[in-house]
């Protein structure tokens, strides 16, 4: 519990929070692990699981695992680095893969156990989807960017 707790006290998504919220939240949180080739997000699937990588890499693919390894891939995972934030916020159907490119240790955070947990503080949660919203921002943009830079439209503001 003392490593969760210090592995989200260091984390972006508890910039913030004060001991005894970080705290709060690791009670809820649980350490699982994943092997290289393991689906940790499965495309279209409903399951709300936020994760947050202790260590390990992932990748966030277009396609399923067997397309092969390098098939759509959109994004690497390092450690420190959150997947399935969009389907913990909405709910909606995951809309990529993330597949294990190394043995992974993460914490998975389930939207239930967030939910109960915020509504007696209101405040964690606020701060917490907070620093949600600018993950999400930091990676929406980054996306523009390499697109913008794909279709050669870079530098052609005016």
């Amino acid at each position: 519990m003392d490593k969760v707790v210090s592995f989200l006290a260091n984390s972006v998504v508890c910039e913030g929070f004060d001991e005894t919220e970080v705290t709060k939240l690791a009670k809820i949180c649980k350490v699982i692990s994943f092997q290289p080739g393991e689906v940790i997000v499965v495309d279209d699937a409903r399951e709300r699981d936020l994760y947050l990588i202790k260590y390990g890499r992932a990748q966030i693919n277009l396609s399923g695992p067997s397309a092969g390894e390098n098939a759509g891939v959109i994004r690497k995972i390092v450690p420190g680095q959150i997947v399935g934030e969009l389907g913990f916020i909405d709910g909606a159907r995951r809309s990529t893969w993330v597949v294990a490119i190394e043995d992974i240790e993460a914490i998975r955070l389930g939207w239930d156990d967030f939910y109960r947990l915020i509504q007696n503080n209101g405040q964690m949660g606020y701060k917490f989807i907070y620093n949600l919203a600018l993950v999400i921002t930091e990676r929406l943009r980054d996306v523009t960017m390499n697109l913008s830079n794909l279709m050669g439209v870079r530098g052609m503001r005016s």
